[in-house]
């Protein structure tokens, strides 16, 4: 079964961007929702990485990972 995380970038006050990653995020988020998420985290301004504030959102997007596991044989 695919892993899905929905990753957010933020554009700090110094101008590096962060990434806000979700693990196991719902795969029926939309794009309307996303940007939602990030413009209350944005509004309530909760999240400073390295004590710098978090000023516009720069991207989201949903991840889909899939493992294939192997048994090995020694």
């Amino acid at each position: 079964m695919a892993e899905i995380k929905a990753a957010m970038v933020f554009q700090r006050a110094d101008g590096k961007n962060a990434t806000i990653s979700v693990s196991d995020a719902d795969p029926t988020v939309t794009q309307a929702e996303l940007n939602t998420v990030m413009d209350n985290i944005l509004a309530r301004n909760v999240f400073a990485p390295d004590n710098v504030g978090l000023v516009k959102k720069v991207s989201g997007k949903l991840i889909s990972t899939t493992t294939q596991d192997f048994e090995m044989t020694v």
